[in-house]
């Protein structure tokens, strides 16, 4: 074998390692793009679980349930502080999802469906009194969101339980 023939041999398996490499790095990205959707949707569930944690303490379902149909100026001063807790953590929780949509972290489907959680909560007439109040600690983005999905309305009333 000449030293031409064996440089051409050589070139053709440098170009198909190559190929194969950047293969493997395809495969790499999709497989690494999968996971961070997972850890979102498991986000998404810590989000949600802790929203319900909150709930489960003494007294703020009363205060939620109170919410849904009273403006903030109705509750006492330690009342509001604990609902204003509870709604800075969850549309914080909701901020970073819209954050992570825009980066295209997840699909369009699951974020439409989170959003139509979202605003299921913001019919609460104590969170629309807590975000007039609050919006401006939001980016411009989120809060043009949050104004759509609170002019939107709920996708149903946030306790009806119907088949």
């Amino acid at each position: 074998m000449t030293l031409e023939q064996f440089y051409f041999i050589a070139g053709i398996v440098s170009s198909v390692a190559v190929i194969a490499s950047l293969i493997f790095v395809g495969f790499q990205l999709r497989h690494a793009a999968n996971q961070q959707r997972i850890e979102t949707a498991s986000g998404y569930y810590d989000i949600f679980r802790d929203h319900m944690k909150i709930l489960s303490e003494a007294g703020m379902v009363d205060l939620f349930l109170r919410g849904l149909e009273t403006a903030p100026d109705a509750f006492e001063a330690a009342d509001r502080t604990r609902l204003n807790v509870f709604y800075t953590m969850v549309t914080r929780g909701y901020q970073v999802l819209h954050y992570q949509a825009g980066k295209k972290v997840f699909e369009e489907d699951f974020w439409r469906h989170t959003q139509n959680h979202f605003r299921d909560h913001l019919a609460s007439k104590y969170y629309q009194g807590f975000w007039a109040a609050r919006k401006h600690h939001f980016p411009p983005a989120f809060r043009e969101l949050v104004d759509a999905l609170i002019k939107a309305g709920p996708t149903a009333p946030l306790l009806e339980m119907s088949s």
